[in-house]
């Protein structure tokens, strides 16, 4: 499933409010049912201690005055059934209903007193005792009751009150319902906000998908931050960067592909004009000899292009890159050289250590014979070209030195760019041998300069580091 941004925030707005609502849900229940049983219980308080008013003790014992019409009014309620009893301290009925249940706490609390009279002559002991709430069952009804024990001339009596829970259903049933309703509101104004509010706020993000869409190919101009919201900004940011990082590239690319045909425009050239001449019948040693020279001059130009390129791609190529052993790549080259520096009458060293790294062999083949060609162009005959390649300090050290004309120090970074050749040098050359090797480098991870030789020319150092042969060596 793709990921969708929108889906994101729905789901992280989800928990946080769905939990609280439904947390505050349930302590609003909770809560409500207290304050409910609280106020009801309260009405049947006053009612039990309104009844106790009617009680008190004459020379015939104790008696509760109370008519039936004030029974009437204390029975009446239009949604629930009222129930009482009142007994006395020996648990002789004085009025209201007989069979009324008597509460477990009331018999914990005063058991003797219950199954038994006092002794004759003697009062009851006088005790302040809260009522007590109870919940039981009563002619098949649920009910609600307080126990109230109540003193009158010094006789105590037990005053029981009780209620169906019609009218506590109902109040809980309309604060449910409220609170339902209210739920139901906070969750419709939520889905409001999700339909609407989202959409909305990602709308910048929509502006600049079609900005995007509606460009070409060739349209790599900066997105414009002005309407970009703060939370992406950086994106965007990153973004142009990248864009301005391709417009870089392919200016670079652009100019390249002039570069490598204007370098291409002579030697065809020329190559035309010697087949023409040879097609005409004027074919000799010396138009031979020049027909052969542009061949090879194009055949050189069109494998540096490829080894550039080959070098431009290879951080892909080192992926699976077998151990070179540097000292072997050179032993296989050096025959050429010094057949090419005997040509030239150029003393031509080799000092080279066994040295083993991972990289591609054929990049660091082409590494090492445009240094090496490179001084061997520049160096006029009698001068002298060094190659050294060492392990040093968890690194190879390939440093290439000639006696040739050097390259002065306001060069030596210009150098490096295609196609560049330091005004004034002779022979000609394409400058790619410097950029190739740069690559090369770059992309095995190391480094390449261009110092003053020793023997007044110039000297090109590479570094390339161990660490991939190591962790070979270890695997």
């Amino acid at each position: 499933m793709q990921a969708s941004l929108a889906r994101n925030i729905l789901r992280a707005l989800a928990w946080p409010t769905l939990i609280p609502l439904f947390a505050a849900g349930g302590l609003s229940y909770f809560v409500a049912q207290d304050v409910i049983n609280n106020t009801y219980d309260q009405n049947l308080l006053n009612l039990a201690h309104g009844l106790a008013t009617h009680l008190s003790d004459d020379e015939t014992g104790p008696v509760l005055s109370l008519s039936p019409e004030a029974e009437t009014v204390l029975r009446t309620d239009t949604v629930d059934r009222i129930f009482f009893r009142v007994r006395d301290s020996r648990g002789e009925l004085l009025a209201g209903d007989r069979d009324l249940g008597l509460a477990d706490a009331e018999r914990q609390r005063a058991p003797a007193v219950l199954l038994g009279a006092p002794p004759p002559g003697t009062l009851e002991p006088r005790r302040e005792e809260p009522p007590l709430f109870y919940d039981s069952e009563y002619q098949g009804l649920p009910v609600r009751g307080v126990s109230l024990h109540h003193y009158s001339g010094g006789q105590g009596f037990y005053v029981t009150v009780a209620e169906t829970l019609g009218k506590r259903r109902q109040a809980m049933e309309r604060l449910l319902f409220g609170f339902a309703a209210a739920a139901t509101l906070i969750l419709i104004a939520a889905a409001l906000a999700v339909r609407f509010g989202i959409p909305s706020g990602l709308a910048p993000l929509r502006r600049l998908e079609h900005e995007l869409a509606g460009r070409s190919g060739t349209d790599l101009a900066p997105v414009n931050l002005a309407g970009v919201p703060v939370e992406i900004r950086e994106v965007v940011r990153a973004l142009n960067a990248l864009l301005g990082r391709l417009r870089e590239a392919n200016a670079s690319q652009r100019h390249f592909l002039q570069d490598a045909a204007h370098q291409l425009r002579t030697p065809l050239a020329s190559l035309q004009v010697q087949l023409e001449l040879m097609g005409d019948g004027h074919a000799d040693a010396a138009a031979l000899a020049r027909l052969r020279h542009s061949v090879a001059r194009v055949t050189r130009l069109a494998n540096q292009l490829l080894a550039l390129a080959r070098a431009e791609s290879g951080d892909r190529l080192l992926a699976d890159a077998p151990p070179v052993n540097l000292a072997e790549l050179i032993d296989d080259m050096l025959e050429d050289w010094l057949r090419l520096a005997d040509s030239r009458n150029i003393d031509f060293g080799v000092q080279r250590e066994p040295a083993t790294l991972i990289g591609d062999p054929t990049l660091l083949r082409e590494l090492i014979a445009n240094l090496v060609d490179n001084a061997l162009k520049y160096t006029p005959a009698g001068g002298q070209v060094t190659l050294h390649c060492h392990s040093e300090e968890e690194a190879v050290l390939i440093e290439v030195a000639d006696s040739g004309p050097g390259i002065p120090p306001t060069e030596r970074e210009r150098v490096f760019e295609r196609f560049h050749r330091v005004a004034g040098t002779q022979p000609s050359g394409s400058g790619l041998g410097l950029p190739i090797a740069r690559e090369i480098a770059r992309s095995h991870g190391g480094t390449i300069t261009i110092e003053d030789g020793p023997d007044g020319g110039s000297s090109v150092r590479v570094r390339l580091p161990l660490k991939r042969a190591a962790a070979e060596t270890a695997g």
